[in-house]
């Protein structure tokens, strides 16, 4: 038996009236809008900018810092016949950037030309050296695209020699910016640009945008590919560039992107994010992580049909190298890592001959499949040092964990998720130690398993091919928009069988009620769990997304696993309805875990447990709960925090108490009438002493004493009332307020949903909802 990587979570939305009308209000699919609000887009406005990013919708480039001052210089260059460099980068990001910006030079008449770093020799953004170099051939003007915030001393030393720098970057700000001419960045402290998320080629494509007082439709296919590349955020302006960038991609008459779509087995009118993301970044980034990324520029920009058709079929042949290279080099390191992992938080494994352009992606696969945060060094021996790359998990910051002890390190530069550094051969014991030592300073221990969100549902007996439209208008997938999970009813799983050429996918077949054949696959399973799925595949259970198989020119309908779990011998869950009105000395007499929500409830009955007996509060971060038995003593205000705790539960049996302290259920929610009333009753009595006469107010209104304290509430949290010494006394106010959007009156809301599920439903609802909710 095994678990699943993460916990799984259901999205619980109780917006059912405001999601109603929003489905009223913009027409999409309930399903959709249900996501979209999840999501944040609370208005019919932001659920249509969402569902239909228009190139109108860009901002105006000259909002970024330096813009026009930036465009001017690079105008002038054009005007007087000045050589210009444009600086890159040797990824995906980089590559884009650097065509983007060769590009519109290009158009505009200029005297230009590209530098691609290498990676190896020149190392990430301005280099010194090279800058000399550039400088020495006569080049009087350096634009930067994807690099340069970080690069002072190239920077500064060409600004001395009257060579201006014209940054365009998107990374993140140094204290101390280097002297150039004009900084163009969407973060830049002096500006407020509305977006910030702009990749590096969705700074040059703003840049082109004001270069060529147009936005260049033809360069939006660069613009894309970087922007999903370097996962940025995929909303706002970037939804706009890849959304648009896409249709561009499905109908571009580059030479170089078709030859790639060749090489990569890439249908021309089916490309997607996803697309870019496993096909063709991938390739782009093997050309600089294993020989240079000018090849990359050049395949991206020309007009020459076998110039470009060998480039691609070289680009593919690195990209099968480098598939192999990570391949062999993580099965050494997790052979390194087998006999270390339970000694160590964080895994440094340090070896020889491995190619460095590499390490990062296999420094993922290791956090993959090891669960910690993870280092990857080559050690070369002439030099006697180890260099390499560092990939972490959420709980752990790993530039936090290295800054503090650079003293211990040869270089190191990086962020929370990622780093790269070279230390001395003989230092590996130290960092390690390093590294475990503030892996138990961030408590990484006991870092809560992370959460897999599901969305809904999804019945594969009345699922069709059609439904994936609704889906898909949520499209492209990325950071900060991804694809949603789904749980799914209604099949059995007919067998189980490995797939790949190295047998670690593994493939499901699955029927559902109407005897239809559907499968389901899920990639980069290890050999311990496939091994057992084969052998009973009845017990697994997965959450993903449906999607489309094309399988001889024949489509059907498909399910990509996201995460799966056996549970093959787990005694099946016994739920015991027992909710009470009032808590006896009785009720705690028996062995168990109880839980409660409110301390104040737990402190008061503490006394009457027996020793056997352990008591909990409910925590917010879903931590494990473990128990033969466990009672659930008091009903939560919030629906969700009773879900993330059961999401988390390891039980034999849950017994279910629900005492709950005020039912507020039943008195439900004030009418407009209501409220109103109390308004004008509190205008005229002044200093109202309700703690002495808040039942008698209560009765001459008509209401509940404990409705009543509501409505104070609310009215206190909109400035309605003032509480000086006890005493309450109405203020006068004029402008229109809607109580319904009040923290009180949604609180509210969530608490009587809360309770009319737990408290008042029928007993065998009850139960079967918590089984479903529990692992």
């Amino acid at each position: 038996m095994f678990s699943s990587r993460n916990q799984w979570k259901f999205i619980q939305n109780d917006n059912n009236e405001q999601i109603a009308e929003l489905v009223k209000q913009t027409k999409a699919p309930r399903l959709v809008v249900s996501l979209l609000f999840e999501r944040g887009y609370d208005s019919a406005e932001k659920i249509n900018r969402f569902l239909k990013p228009e190139l109108e919708m860009l901002y105006d480039p000259f909002l970024l810092h330096d813009m026009q001052k930036a465009c001017d210089r690079i105008k002038k260059a054009i005007t007087s016949g000045e050589k210009i460099t444009v600086y890159g980068d040797y990824d995906a990001d980089g590559l884009t950037s650097t065509s983007i910006m060769y590009e519109a030079l290009l158009q505009l008449g200029a005297d230009v030309q590209y530098y691609i770093p290498d990676r190896f020799k020149d190392g990430y953004g301005p280099n010194l050296e090279v800058y000399k170099k550039l400088i020495s051939e006569g080049t009087r003007l350096i634009v930067t695209v994807d690099n340069g915030v970080s690069g002072n001393e190239a920077v500064n030393y060409a600004q001395q020699q009257g060579v201006d720098v014209v940054i365009t970057d998107h990374h993140e700000m140094p204290a101390e910016l280097p002297h150039a001419f004009a900084i163009v960045h969407p973060r830049h402290p002096d500006s407020s640009y509305p977006f910030s998320d702009l990749s590096g080629a969705g700074v040059a494509f703003k840049t082109a945008t004001a270069l060529l007082e147009e936005v260049p439709p033809e360069m939006l296919d660069l613009a894309a590919i970087g922007t999903v590349a370097d996962i940025v955020s995929l909303t706002d302006e970037n939804r706009v560039i890849v959304s648009a960038g896409l249709k561009v991609l499905q109908n571009t008459e580059r030479v170089g992107l078709l030859s790639l779509y060749h090489e990569a087995g890439v249908e021309q009118n089916k490309i997607t994010a996803e697309t870019i993301g496993f096909g063709l970044a991938p390739r782009l980034n093997a050309l600089g992580r294993l020989e240079s990324g000018a090849l990359g520029v050049e395949l991206l920009t020309t007009f020459d049909d076998q110039r470009a058709q060998e480039i691609a079929q070289h680009v593919q042949q690195l990209n099968v190298k480098r598939q192999e290279l990570v391949n062999e080099i993580t099965a050494a390191a997790l052979k390194k890592v087998e006999n270390e992992s339970q000694q160590h938080a964080v895994n440094l494994v340090v070896g020889s001959n491995w190619h460095e352009g590499v390490l990062g992606i296999v420094a993922s696969r290791l956090v993959e499949a090891t669960g910690k945060p993870t280092l990857v060094l080559n050690a070369n021996e002439e030099t006697g040092a180890a260099k390499g790359s560092g990939r972490s998990i959420a709980a752990f910051n790993l530039f936090a964990a290295l800054d503090g002890h650079r003293d211990q390190l040869l270089s190191f530069g990086g962020h929370h998720m990622a780093c790269g550094l070279t230390i001395a051969i003989e230092k590996q014991d130290e960092v390690q130690q390093i590294l475990d030592d503030e892996a138990a300073k961030q408590n990484i221990s006991a870092a809560p398993q992370p959460v897999l969100e599901i969305a809904d549902k999804i019945d594969l007996t009345n699922f069709h091919l059609d439904d994936l439209d609704k889906i898909e208008m949520l499209a492209p997938f990325g950071q900060d928009n991804q694809r949603p999970v789904f749980a799914f009813t209604n099949f059995k799983v007919k067998l189980a069988k490995p797939m790949g050429k190295a047998n670690n996918h593994l493939r499901l077949n699955l029927e559902n009620s109407k005897g239809d054949l559907i499968s389901a696959v899920y990639f980069g399973i290890d050999q311990d769990k496939l091994g057992q799925i084969i052998q009973d595949p009845k017990h697994v259970e997965f959450v993903g997304y449906p999607d489309k198989n094309v399988w001889q020119n024949k489509t059907s309908l498909q399910v990509k696993i996201e995460d799966l779990r056996l549970v093959q011998g787990q005694p099946e869950l016994q739920v015991f309805d027992q909710r009470v009105n009032k808590l006896t000395v009785n009720m705690f007499k028996k062995p168990g875990v109880y839980a409660f929500f409110e301390k104040k409830i737990l402190a008061q009955v503490k006394q009457y447990m027996s020793v056997d007996s352990k008591a909990i509060v409910l925590s917010k971060q879903g931590e494990k709960i473990r128990a033969k038995d466990l009672y659930l003593i008091d009903c939560p205000n919030d629906l969700r925090d009773l879900q993330l705790s059961l999401n988390t539960v390891e039980a034999q049996k849950i017994h279910l108490v629900f005492y709950p302290k005020n039912d507020v259920s039943k008195a439900g929610m004030p009418d407009r009438t209501q409220f109103g009333n109390l308004y004008r009753f509190v205008l005229s009595h002044h200093e109202l002493n309700l703690s002495r006469d808040g039942a008698k107010i209560a009765k001459y209104l008509g209401v509940s004493k404990e409705l009543m304290i509501f409505m104070f509430q609310v009215f206190f949290e909109v400035g309605f009332v003032k509480i000086e010494n006890g005493l309450v006394t109405g203020v006068p106010s004029t402008q229109h307020v809607n109580l319904k959007e009040t923290s009180s009156y949604h609180s509210r809301r969530l608490q009587i949903r809360t309770q009319q599920i737990l408290l008042h439903s029928k007993s065998a609802d009850l139960i079967n909802w918590v089984k479903e909710q529990s692992v």
